[in-house]
């Protein structure tokens, strides 16, 4: 019971973690994790979305909108996407050269986030443009309140930026 409200108080404090995540955190195994999952899961105080190969677990009653925004940001390339769609609209091509990835892998993560329902695919003339769905504030607050160490490696890269912006000067 023990180690079952210890997952619990973990999920509570990072809603929105993965699976493979919350294993790794608390060093357990994947069958032990599976067996106190089911359990929070039968008794109401957890739930899981799966979303591609990631399994998100939530704690009960944790806000639709905020579910999406999490999953959205949960890996490192999803989050440069939307941190370059809150400056404005951005077609598949830029966001490849601005993130320095290929086409494909842009494609396969603006479905995922479409999905998800945190960006929109609009065409103008030949060019899709991806636009996000979401106020940017929203997502500010979810990454203060619930990914504080990815708000701190944000901040520190946006102080890189303006630091570097001084030095061609």
């Amino acid at each position: 019971m023990e180690r079952r409200n210890e997952i619990l108080n973990y999920i509570r404090n990072r809603p929105g973690v993965t699976f493979r995540e919350l294993a790794r955190e608390l060093g357990l195994g994947i069958g032990d994790l599976q067996y106190h999952l089911g359990k929070l899961e039968k008794e109401g105080q957890v739930f899981s979305r799966k979303v591609g190969r990631r399994r998100y677990i939530f704690p009960a009653g944790f806000e639709e909108e905020a579910q999406r925004l999490l999953m959205a940001i949960s890996t490192e390339t999803r989050r440069r996407i939307l941190l370059l769609l809150m400056e404005g609209s951005m077609s598949q091509g830029e966001l490849a050269r601005e993130l320095g990835v290929s086409q494909p892998t842009v494609s396969y993560h603006m479905r995922e986030l479409e999905k998800l329902g945190v960006v929109r695919a609009k065409r103008a003339g030949k060019s899709v443009l991806y636009e996000i769905t979401y106020d940017p504030s929203t997502l500010a607050r979810l990454i203060r309140e619930y990914r504080p160490s990815l708000w701190e490696r944000l901040a520190d890269s946006l102080i890189d930026i303006l630091t570097g912006m001084g030095e061609g000067e």
